[in-house]
């Protein structure tokens, strides 16, 4: 059985989706992310004709999915019509949306609402950013009662793109060590050697009961550059050994799953995973971090 690390050590590297789609502890510093290029990036000026619009199937290559979208098994199980199909975004499309939800994940207040605990709407519609066309989810360590991971229940509605980590890690400079680096280089490398501990064959992802392979293609880090972001009082990664409040820069790296719009009715997004810590000493142990969402898609546009 894997031994999970204590909260705070947790802490440290679920600040990605929750630090690795979860938070680690909750309490942890950065494992889980701006505004006008993002605007130009997704096309928002195009909401209110089509959810994204031409650009985001520009930027994102949706017809390139026409052709062979997962397997047969997604052909058969979704319909061949392509508004139909399950589409997963390849991971040099998802970097920047990445970035912003480490930035979202920081600016939390968690006195109002936690998406890492809430299990209900409240905490899906927490992550909703772009007036309702993109939703960020999270993962969290395994319950220490029961050993199993958190299951979110929630509406969404059609036409809403789903984002969210499998594992992840932020590396920043106002978080301790080993989270800590005082710049965009040493902050990409911090990031990229947590990731490079993952336990690659514990990476997980199913939807609709269908199992997605080679879960690896989908790793990306922040742009050239990194983020900026403000880490606010009560932020999921406040504690001893976490992130204090303030304005930092941070650079990101994680397993990113951007999800086209689901049609409606029924879905159910299971993902988890594991990085082995002993890997980047002081730290030990086998960090894991994971989540459930069962979603019902109301046939509406918002």
């Amino acid at each position: 059985m894997n031994k999970i690390i204590s909260s705070k050590k947790s802490s440290a590297i679920f600040l990605a989706t929750v630090l690795i789609a979860g938070t680690i502890g909750l309490s942890s510093p950065s494992f889980m992310v701006g505004d006008a290029q993002a605007q130009r990036d997704y096309g928002i000026d195009s909401y209110d004709k089509k959810p994204y619009g031409n650009s985001y199937e520009q930027d994102y290559g949706i017809d390139s999915y026409d052709k062979k979208p997962y397997g047969n098994s997604y052909e058969q199980d979704y319909g061949m019509d392509s508004d139909k199909k399950l589409q997963i975004f390849p991971a040099n499309k998802v970097a920047e949306l990445g970035d912003r939800w480490w930035q979202w994940a920081y600016g939390l207040d968690t006195t109002v609402v936690n998406p890492f605990t809430e299990l209900g709407q409240a905490g899906c519609d927490v992550g909703l950013q772009d007036n309702g066309r993109l939703l960020f989810l999270v993962g969290s360590p395994r319950d220490e009662t029961t050993g199993e991971f958190p299951v979110h229940e929630c509406v969404v509605k059609k036409g809403t793109s789903i984002l969210f980590p499998i594992l992840n890690v932020a590396c920043n400079n106002l978080e301790a060590p080993p989270f800590f680096g005082a710049n965009e280089q040493d902050q990409r490398i911090c990031a990229n050697n947590f990731i490079n501990a993952t336990i690659l064959e514990s990476l997980q992802l199913e939807i609709d009961g269908i199992s997605i392979d080679n879960l690896e293609q989908y790793r990306v880090d922040s742009p050239a550059g990194g983020f900026e972001f403000t880490a606010v009082e009560n932020n999921p990664f406040v504690s001893p050994e976490g992130i204090p409040v303030g304005n930092g820069t941070g650079v990101s790296d994680g397993f990113w799953i951007l999800l086209k719009d689901l049609k409606p009715g029924e879905h159910t997004i299971s993902f988890s995973g594991a990085i082995d810590l002993n890997e980047i000493p002081p730290l030990e142990g086998i960090f894991e971090a994971g989540a459930t969402y069962n979603l019902f898609v109301e046939p509406r546009y918002y």
